[in-house]
């Protein structure tokens, strides 16, 4: 009988192999959690121009915050699609030809879609739809800040406008529209009166560029020789914006009639050939423009204005009345009532306006180099504060804001102004400066394209 060598179980080899496998199963479950995501979702999606085999094959990972999540966050939770984090891909790759979007109702839209089996990493992050597209918030740099109001007194509707704000800031956020087939800018989703006891809130919006350089008024007083009268709502400037003065006044509604005429740059009622047949507003957009708006139009009586804070402008623009001389319903030398509301009537509707120095104050940014509060609170538009360069509201000329100032008899002419340094001061509403409208948009105007950019602007859908 031949004998057979007996041989010990070389226990160290297959520990090794043991080894190697596992090691292959947790490779694989890597690249597996890395493709697909830990959990399906195949509702509450739309696939756009997809050509997948199978539509119902992408795979969703949501992210909170950058922690992946069972269920995908929601709107009620203050969340909102990052779409320049987000992205799709087959194996865990970013496709650039693969775009992402959701809108306010929560739906997600995927573009360029050609592979099935693919993943979506949706990334959510603290933020608030502005025109139905989700734009995520920031607490420093460019982007879109969330304003807190507090200790704002004596206005038409004391609580309202204690509420939240969400405003672009900085130098150069992402907030370029196309509206009237040129360039604006958002200013952001603020609180506006849309009657005498309620307020709610609406996108306003200021062109990116001046209109030209025009008078806020030129009207001949008794008591002002002719450097204009300071009340917005009978100003030449709002004529010229705004429907319903075309016989009423040189300039009236030319802006709006997209038409050419003259209109007034000098005291004494001088005026100028003017034409605005190529920048006037044209009528699809004209639908979209809020016409339930209430603006608030109180005076400033105060000249140290290097040292009143964004707050302290917001609290005054939304006074009841000036505490001084051409207050609501009290009369100025000039037999001008002066109003703290602008209505507009159904023939002469409140449309186009300008700017606040508080939309100025709030369009500044948080820096390493300074703190945002310290520049709404202390110093917002002096000339000391390193603030005014981080604001996208500057312009290349000086240019008129809606608020004036009445603190005595001898001003009632005066109007406020944004100078090129970042600073407001006062000057006679005669005076020829730059004008760039401001407006509302209706609640109902949705996002439909674009990122921002000034490259890519956002654009509206318009229903007619």
């Amino acid at each position: 009988m031949k004998l057979k060598s007996f041989k010990e179980k070389n226990n160290k080899k297959i520990g090794i192999i043991l080894f190697t496998i596992t090691c292959i199963l947790l490779i694989s479950g890597v690249l597996l959690y890395r493709t697909f995501a830990i959990f399906e979702v195949n509702n509450n999606f739309n696939i756009m121009n997809g050509k997948v085999e199978d539509p119902g094959d992408i795979y969703f990972a949501f992210y909170k915050d950058g922690v992946i999540q069972k269920e995908m966050p929601t709107k009620n939770e203050g969340y909102v699609l990052d779409e320049n984090q987000s992205y799709c891909g087959v194996l865990g790759n970013k496709n650039p030809d693969i775009k992402v979007s959701m809108t306010d109702d929560e739906m997600i839209h995927i573009l360029g879609v050609t592979t099935s089996r693919t993943k979506c990493n949706l990334y959510f992050v603290k933020g608030v739809y502005i025109l139905g597209k989700g734009i995520p918030l920031v607490k420093e740099g460019n982007g879109l800040y969330e304003v807190k109001h507090d200790n704002v007194t004596g206005t038409a509707n004391d609580k309202g406008f204690e509420t939240t704000e969400y405003r672009y800031a900085g130098a150069s956020p992402h907030n370029y529209i196309t509206f009237n087939d040129e360039t604006w800018r958002i200013i952001g989703l603020v609180n506006v009166m849309t009657s005498e006891t309620t307020v709610d809130q609406r996108v306003k919006i200021v062109r990116n560029d001046s209109i030209g350089e025009y008078s806020w008024d030129s009207s001949i007083s008794s008591i002002n020789n002719g450097y204009g009268i300071n009340e917005w709502s009978e100003s030449d400037l709002m004529k010229l914006l705004n429907p319903g003065f075309e016989t009423e006044v040189k300039g009236g509604s030319l802006y709006y009639n997209k038409k050419n005429g003259q209109c007034y740059t000098d005291r004494y009622e001088t005026f100028e050939n003017c034409d605005f047949t190529n920048t006037g507003l044209k009528e699809i957009y004209k639908n979209i423009i809020a016409d339930d708006i209430l603006w608030n139009t109180t005076n400033n009586d105060t000249t140290s204005y290097t040292e009143i804070s964004t707050i302290k402008y917001y609290n005054i623009e939304r006074r009841k009345e000036s505490p001084k001389i051409c207050s609501q319903s009290v009369t100025c030398n000039d037999n001008v009532t002066r109003n703290a509301l602008w209505k507009g009537t159904n023939e002469k509707k409140a449309l186009v306006g300008l700017i606040y120095p508080s939309d100025f104050g709030y369009a500044i940014s948080e820096e390493t180099d300074r703190k945002r509060d310290e520049c709404l609170n202390k110093y917002m538009l002096s000339l000391e504060s390193p603030c005014s360069n981080k604001n996208w509201l500057l312009s290349k000329s000086d240019q008129w804001l809606l608020t004036t100032r009445a603190d005595d008899t001898t001003h009632a002419e005066t109007v406020l102004r944004l100078i090129t340094e970042g600073r407001v001061t006062n000057i006679s509403g005669s005076t020829k400066l730059g004008v760039r409208p401001a407006l509302y948009l209706k609640s109902n105007v949705i996002i439909r394209d674009g990122t921002g950019d000034i490259n890519n602007t956002f654009k509206i859908q318009i229903n007619l």
